[in-house]
């Protein structure tokens, strides 16, 4: 998992991480916002599902909660290929 500082100072980023957990594998700074442009973000946060040939295949705009956790997770599921269960 990703996590990207938009349109922010780093040093407020390690902070904001330090203070509240970082649960990121790596983490970027978009200081100009040309990342968010690229890829269509208009409301933070937003989560984007990235498959293994670089390609979008989800984006869910808005705080995960426990009503878009089992969405989101499906689709994380979808892109590494992982079949769904059987219901």
């Amino acid at each position: 998992m990703v996590g990207i500082n938009q349109k922010d100072q780093p040093e407020n980023a390690v902070k904001f991480l330090a203070e509240l957990g970082n649960p990121y594998g790596a983490v970027g700074a978009d200081k100009d916002g040309r990342v968010s442009i690229d890829w269509g973000v208009y409301g933070v946060p937003e989560t984007f599902v990235v498959n293994p040939a670089g390609v979008i295949t989800y984006k869910h705009v808005g705080p995960i909660d426990a009503i878009s956790l089992p969405e989101v997770i499906a689709a994380v599921e979808k892109a590494r290929g992982v079949p769904a269960p059987a219901q």
